[in-house]
C-alpha cells in the first residue's frame, strides 16, 4: 500500500459500480483490493497514461473482477468511461489568497522614505522656528521723526 492515501482520487476511487452477487454495493476500491491490486497505486498509474490506454486497461480490470462484473462488454466500458472521466477531469483552480505581507523590498523602501519624511518634517519645523524667533528678536526700527535735525 502507498505510504500516503491521496485524497485526490477518492471520487474515482470510491464511484459506485454495480452490486456483488451479495448484493452489496461495489466501488472501484472494493473491486481493486478484490484483486489484490492497490487502489492509490493503480489510480496514480492511470492517471498518468493517456485517455484511451488508461481506459483499456481499467476495462480489463473491471472484466477481471471475480464477482459482480458488469454483464455485458459494453456495460464495462460504460462503466469504465464514467469512472476515467473522474480521474482525468481537469483540477479545479484553488481560489488564491492574497498574501497579506507586502513583499521584504517593498518594506525596506517604504521603512527608508518614512525616515526621509520625517527627516524633511524636522527641517522643516527648525526652519520655521528660526524665521519666526529672527522676527522676535529684529530690532525695532527707530523712530527718526522726534529725533532733531541737527544739519541745519
Amino acid at each position: 500500500m502507498t505510504a500516503t492515501l491521496r485524497t485526490d482520487f477518492d471520487a474515482f476511487l470510491f464511484a459506485p459500480i454495480g452490486e456483488d452477487t451479495n448484493g452489496m454495493p461495489l466501488t472501484l476500491l472494493s473491486v481493486l483490493a478484490r484483486l489484490g491490486i492497490d487502489p492509490w497505486e493503480e489510480a496514480a498509474d492511470l492517471a498518468h497514461l493517456a485517455l484511451e490506454p488508461a481506459l483499456q486497461r481499467l476495462s480489463s480490470r473491471l472484466e477481471a473482477m471475480p464477482a459482480g462484473r458488469p454483464a455485458t462488454a459494453a456495460d464495462t466500458v460504460n462503466i469504465a468511461t464514467r469512472l476515467i472521466a473522474l480521474l482525468h477531469r481537469p483540477p479545479t483552480p484553488k481560489a488564491s489568497t492574497p498574501d497579506p505581507r507586502p513583499p521584504p523590498k517593498l518594506v525596506e523602501k517604504s521603512a527608508g522614505v518614512k525616515v526621509a519624511i520625517y527627516c524633511l518634517i524636522g527641517v522643516i519645523f527648525v526652519l520655521v522656528g528660526q524665521w519666526v524667533m529672527s522676527d522676535r528678536l529684529a530690532p525695532a526700527p527707530m523712530d527718526t521723526s522726534i529725533v532733531p535735525d541737527i544739519r541745519k
